[in-house]
């Protein structure tokens, strides 16, 4: 087994015509490599966005220099898994938001006359004669109610489930 090192097919590199490998690095002079880059340039544009901190990150800011790799992996794993507290915890408020049934409220009458005629005189028979925002029945009773921030789910994601149900016409 003969070795034929920097040989190809064709023979060898310096007979393919390729002395010098300098411009294959992508840094050479002729322009089209990256040695037009000014890479200080860069390393300051990275230090200046590091200075802009991201409210989703939840590592802090860190004194690298004066702490030890000890000290960072305890300071920035504290972080993240406080992070992943927070998030659980935030999960668990939405999904009791979203799971709550208490929200609505029940008004019975002895008759369907009893009820339409209560709906017509409070002027709500126009929003419906079962269900009826309660929003609406505050406001048309004069009662201020206290502000309500209720996240919903207002994605366009099409539920597979749904979408098999429907039929293309």
């Amino acid at each position: 087994m003969s070795s034929r090192k920097g040989q190809g097919k064709h023979g060898s590199l310096d007979s393919a015509g390729l002395d010098d490998l300098a411009g294959l690095d992508g840094l050479g002079d002729d322009g089209d490599g990256l040695g037009g880059l000014d890479a200080l340039g860069a390393l300051e544009d990275l230090e200046a966005g590091a200075s802009q901190k991201n409210p989703d990150d939840p590592i802090p800011e860190l004194d690298y220099e004066n702490m030890t790799n000890e000290e960072v992996a305890v300071a920035e794993t504290s972080a993240v898994l406080a992070a992943f507290k927070a998030r659980a915890k935030a999960e668990q408020e939405r999904f009791t938001l979203a799971t709550d049934s208490e929200y609505w409220v029940a008004v019975c009458f002895q008759t369907r006359e009893q009820k339409e005629h209560f709906l017509e005189v409070t002027k709500l028979l126009k929003a419906g004669d079962k269900y009826i925002d309660g929003a609406l029945v505050a406001k048309v009773l004069g009662i201020t109610l206290p502000p309500a921030e209720v996240p919903y789910n207002v994605s366009t994601k099409v539920d597979a489930k749904y979408a098999a149900l429907v039929k293309d016409l």
